[in-house]
């Protein structure tokens, strides 16, 4: 959905604000008016708008005045000069206002056009490096719903259904599944939906989490030293997936409820409301109804983002398309022709994959490294020793009724040899045993974990 660009015309000549009010309002521009500074100001404040014409010598101020009261709400703003009183010295002090562009009355319409368009670039490009941080173009290109199995039809076929709404949607299921990926088939889809931003609700801090959501104004806190736009702000007009969700704190999540259903935000120390428009794709590997009987989850706002419920099932519910997906990662990773034998296939069908989709791509890739000769051999790399799932080792061996420990104590060990692993990192811990940060603090709690 293409966004209509604000712009603030400020010229006490009546006749020049109408002029270019109607020629950019023809170019697509939402254009506002004001004919003194104090007025120019309290319109910016309200509007917000990228781009501002200002005329240098206005009824009540001076033009360089009006800039760094502008400049000081928003820095990031685009201010064109316009003058009749066109010299080296107010060039000087346009510039040094922080004026981005300035041009001498009367000038042609054709070069308004151009400078703001320049200025328009700049507003981009100082965009998309506020955004790098959440998008990832790259694996963008790299994802795809691979299958043909009826599991993998059915989630496309619910792909198409969500696309063809504005709901929010959504995704379950374990870690590796491919919750990202149907987020990314979904936008697509969406030809009006232009930005694709993620946010991992689990890797912010908690005491950053509600700025990084919803910004700032500038000296609300300590280190806030200009005004910065949330992630809701740099998603207006486009879709955005809120990874982990299970991992809110309760007290943001009152604020995300009133995101979604008013579809305004106020950033943290301002009255401001800001409408935006934003369509919500949330993924989680954690049971939420079981988290709302335990109030670590709002009932309100799981209703609010399961409008649409997509469950993406374990790679090992349809073994069958692991072959289709095996070739697919084959074709990603081998820089020549190679193929998977058969009986490499068959084994790789019966193994459980606990990691999924996201593991398969793994072992794959190490195969591929690996490679020797014109075949490519991933079953090698999936247990040392055997392709059985832990369940059929274990049933291997007749146990002694004094052996049998009690389930708890082998969760609490394989929880603390899984930290030992990761050298105590909590976040690599959770990842690595596939659960939410959220819900390794949990079990550390109840276990008595320190």
């Amino acid at each position: 959905m293409k966004k209509v660009i604000k712009l603030l015309i400020i010229d006490d000549d009546d006749f020049v604000s109408a002029s270019l009010s109607d020629y950019l309002i023809n170019k697509g521009f939402g254009v506002r008016t004001a004919s003194n500074g104090k007025d120019g100001i309290m319109s910016f404040e309200r509007e917000q708008p990228s781009l501002v014409l200002l005329d240098q010598k206005l009824p009540d101020m001076e033009g360089v005045d009006v800039c760094q009261k502008i400049l000081a709400i928003n820095p990031n703003a685009k201010i064109i000069f316009i003058t009749a009183y066109a010299t080296v010295q107010y060039a000087v002090e346009a510039m040094q206002a922080g004026a981005s562009h300035y041009l001498s009355k009367p000038f042609e319409l054709d070069e308004l056009s151009i400078t703001i368009d320049m200025a328009l670039k700049n507003v981009q490009m100082e965009g998309k490096l506020r955004v790098q941080d959440y998008e990832r173009e790259k694996d963008r290109r790299e994802k795809k719903l691979i299958g043909s199995s009826e599991v993998i039809n059915r989630i496309k076929e619910q792909i198409e259904l969500a696309a063809g709404s504005e709901a929010t949607v959504l995704l379950t299921g374990e870690t590796g599944v491919g919750k990202n990926v149907v987020a990314i088939a979904i936008h697509d889809l969406q030809a009006k939906r232009e930005t694709y931003l993620t946010i991992n609700c689990s890797a912010i801090p908690e005491n950053l989490m509600e700025a990084e959501y919803f910004g700032h104004e500038k000296g609300v806190f300590t280190g806030a030293e200009t005004r910065r736009e949330g992630i809701f702000e740099l998603s207006d007009g486009g879709t955005l997936v809120l990874d982990e969700i299970g991992d809110i704190p309760m007290h943001l999540q009152s604020k995300l409820l009133t995101a979604l259903e008013d579809k305004t935000i106020r950033r943290i120390g301002s009255g401001r409301v800001i409408p935006v428009d934003v369509r919500v794709i949330a993924t989680t590997n954690e049971n939420l109804e079981e988290a709302i009987r335990e109030k670590r989850f709002r009932q309100d706002l799981y209703y609010r983002l399961a409008v649409l419920n997509i469950h993406i099932p374990p790679l090992r519910d349809h073994p069958e398309d692991i072959s289709e997906i095996s070739d697919y990662f084959v074709k990603r990773f081998c820089r020549r022709p190679v193929k998977i034998p058969d009986s490499h296939i068959r084994k790789m069908m019966k193994y459980p994959w606990p990691g999924n989709v996201r593991e398969l791509r793994n072992v794959i890739e190490r195969a591929a490294l690996l490679l020797q000769g014109d075949e490519i051999r991933p079953a090698d790399l999936l247990l040392q020793d055997s392709l059985s799932s832990p369940l059929e080792k274990s049933s291997q061996k007749t146990m002694n009724i004094r052996e049998i420990i009690p389930l708890e104590e082998v969760k609490k060990r394989h929880i603390l040899s899984a930290l030992r692993a990761c050298s105590g990192n909590k976040s690599l811990t959770a990842r690595s045993l596939g659960v939410s940060l959220s819900t390794l603090k949990r079990k550390l709690r109840e276990m008595n974990i320190t």
